[in-house]
């Protein structure tokens, strides 16, 4: 059931776009980072020492979560509220924080996990931007099926889900990291937590 956003949902989304606008600059660089992620225009190191372009995907990874939890809302996919999907969403920017700064502390890797984490911003990002606009659509124009935003999104997520291990494995495993461990890791800790949060999203329990 696609629904009109509720007046606090709208205020911070006013709010969340008086901020993009104000730091529309900052916008355009995660994007430049996103596209650089994907073409693998930069390699670990230099994504580490471009100080502008980390501050810039981190920034925008958290400015962009309201309006990726109301296109969630309004387009039937999240059962649970515009509140708890941002909390949900926020949730997992924060526990894949914590995640990246504890690998990099327990293994000694911290310039490997680090790069980690900007790679994550800035393919969040980018899901961000590439799936707001097909869920919009979707509630702005009735007659486009929910089945085309559930399988936009797919195509997204799956994409973005390939290429975030491809582009994470080349930087982890040239470490010394164990096979074993990196498998073990990417299904515990990077993928199991956001299947649950989605489950909880899509079920509302």
């Amino acid at each position: 059931m696609r629904t009109l956003p509720d007046p606090f949902a709208l205020a911070i989304l006013l709010a969340d776009a008086v901020l993009l606008l104000l730091l529309y600059e900052r916008l355009l660089a995660a994007l430049r980072g996103t596209v650089a992620c994907v073409r693998s225009d930069y390699s670990a190191q230099e994504m580490l020492g471009n100080n502008y372009l980390c501050s810039s995907v981190t920034v925008m990874a958290v400015l962009l979560i309201p309006f990726f939890a109301m296109s969630l809302v309004v387009s039937g996919v999240s059962h649970v509220g515009f509140t708890w999907t941002y909390v949900a969403l926020a949730g997992i920017l924060l526990f894949r924080k914590l995640v990246y700064m504890t690998m990099g502390w327990l293994t000694s890797r911290r310039g490997a996990f680090r790069s980690l984490e900007i790679l994550s911003y800035a393919l969040a990002v980018g899901v961000m931007v590439a799936s707001v606009p097909a869920y919009l659509a979707g509630w702005l124009l009735p007659a486009v099926p929910d089945w085309v935003c559930w399988g936009w999104m797919g195509l997204v997520f799956a994409g973005v889900a390939v290429l975030y291990v491809w582009r994470a494995s080349s930087i982890i495993l040239p470490t010394g990291f164990s096979y074993l461990y990196w498998v073990l890791y990417l299904c515990a800790l990077e993928f199991l937590p956001i299947c649950v949060v989605v489950n909880i999203l899509i079920n509302g329990n």
